[in-house]
């Protein structure tokens, strides 16, 4: 970033040109007492008083920039005799004013596919397409996706997730198990376990599992499970938390993990998914 020395005086600062002040979001303008005025309650910043330091403060609307202040300040805060990098040095170091400048959410720029199998899974799906839609994701059915997320009630046939694998697009189960919402293991073809690697884990110590697993994928529902509406957001926050991740290119909590979540919101439990020897992906990130 383009930086700029701001020099009045003894007191030097190093400042983006764009810098933008403003009191902390949120955080109430209080008088203290005779001399200190107080930022924010939680728990607050205090700082020392001096004429004409409170409308100054009032004038940090997060769009002006440091020269507009100083011709505000001129007409509007006389009584303000100090230059407005002096007081602001101290109100930027202890967190009290801040750059607005840093505070815009930008939107995470990943192609999001969100599929649904049946009618069980469906509210839950609509969650986390509402909270993606928050997050700027407003598309969830796009040509070429980058993240594919799968939502199904109870345990989902394995060959939409062969498809996205051969085509190399990340995916992500989440599934309604009975009470329980299981998100991941997340897969990052090349780089993370498989969803083959789970099923060969759980044939480790389940021999019946690969005769169980394509009963799953086809059992009818004589009543399917409703989630809780606190479990129900909950699980699609947690979703969010992992496409913000493959978004940022950062590591999912769930890349080699699944995340359990109910019978409560706040429950939630975790479990290693590790690479399989008996799967072909294990000779990726090997060779």
């Amino acid at each position: 970033m383009d930086d700029r020395l701001v020099s009045r005086g003894s007191t030097r600062h190093s400042w983006p040109v764009t810098l933008r002040p403003t009191i902390r979001p949120g955080a109430p303008l209080l008088r203290r007492d005779a001399t200190h005025l107080q930022v924010g309650t939680s728990p607050g910043t205090v700082i020392d008083d001096r004429p004409g330091l409170r409308p100054f403060l009032r004038l940090l609307n997060g769009v002006r920039d440091l020269d507009q202040l100083r011709r505000l300040v001129r007409t509007e805060v006389p009584e303000l005799e100090a230059d407005v990098t002096e007081v602001l040095g101290p109100l930027l170091a202890c967190g009290a004013v801040v750059d607005a400048s840093g505070l815009i959410v930008r939107r995470p720029r990943l192609r999001v596919a969100l599929h649904d199998d049946d009618a069980g899974g469906r509210p839950l799906a609509r969650a986390i397409g509402h909270v993606l839609a928050d997050l700027g994701i407003g598309s969830l059915d796009p040509p070429d996706p980058d993240l594919l997320l799968v939502v199904s009630c109870g345990e989902p046939p394995r060959t939409v997730f062969d498809q996205a694998r051969r085509h190399r697009i990340s995916h992500l189960p989440v599934v309604i198990d009975e009470e329980r919402v299981r998100i991941g293991p997340v897969v990052i073809p090349g780089l993370t376990p498989c969803l083959t690697c789970l099923d060969l884990h759980r044939t480790d110590w389940d021999r019946a599992w690969p005769a169980l697993l394509p009963q799953l994928g086809r059992s009818p529902w004589a009543i399917a499970p409703v989630l809780p509406v606190p479990l129900r957001y909950a699980a699609a926050a947690e979703v969010a938390v992992e496409v913000l991740a493959v978004a940022s290119g950062s590591r999912p909590r769930t890349a080699g993990r699944v995340l359990a979540l109910g019978p409560e919101h706040d429950a939630c439990v975790t479990w290693p998914v590790a690479f399989h020897h008996g799967c072909a992906c294990a000779l990726l990130p090997a060779a």
